[in-house]
C-alpha cells in the first residue's frame, strides 16, 4: 500500500519513467522470435518447395503433404518432452 501512494505522489515525468523501465510483457514479443523462426521456417519452404516441384493432384496427396510437417513436429515435441523428464 505505501509504494502506491508513494507512486501517486510522484511527477508525472517521473510516473512515465518509471513506467517506461518497467519491464512489461509488451516488450517481450519479440524475446523468442529467432527460435519460432527456425521453426516455421522448414515447414514453410517444405510445403513451398513439395507444392512448386511436385503438385499434389488428389485430396489425399494434399492432406499428407499437410500432415507430415505435422506429424515432424509432434515427435520432436514427444522427444523434447522425454528429455526434459529425464533430466529433472
Amino acid at each position: 500500500m505505501s509504494e502506491q501512494s508513494d507512486f501517486n505522489d510522484e511527477v508525472l515525468k517521473d510516473k512515465l519513467k518509471t513506467l517506461l523501465n518497467e519491464d512489461n510483457e509488451i516488450k517481450k514479443w519479440n524475446e523468442g522470435l529467432l527460435i519460432k523462426s527456425l521453426i516455421l521456417l522448414p515447414i514453410i519452404i517444405f510445403i513451398v518447395g513439395l507444392f512448386i516441384v511436385n503438385r499434389p493432384e488428389k485430396l489425399t496427396d494434399i492432406i499428407f503433404v499437410l500432415l507430415y510437417p505435422v506429424a515432424l513436429i509432434l515427435i520432436g515435441l514427444i522427444i523434447l518432452f522425454f528429455m526434459r523428464s529425464k533430466l529433472k
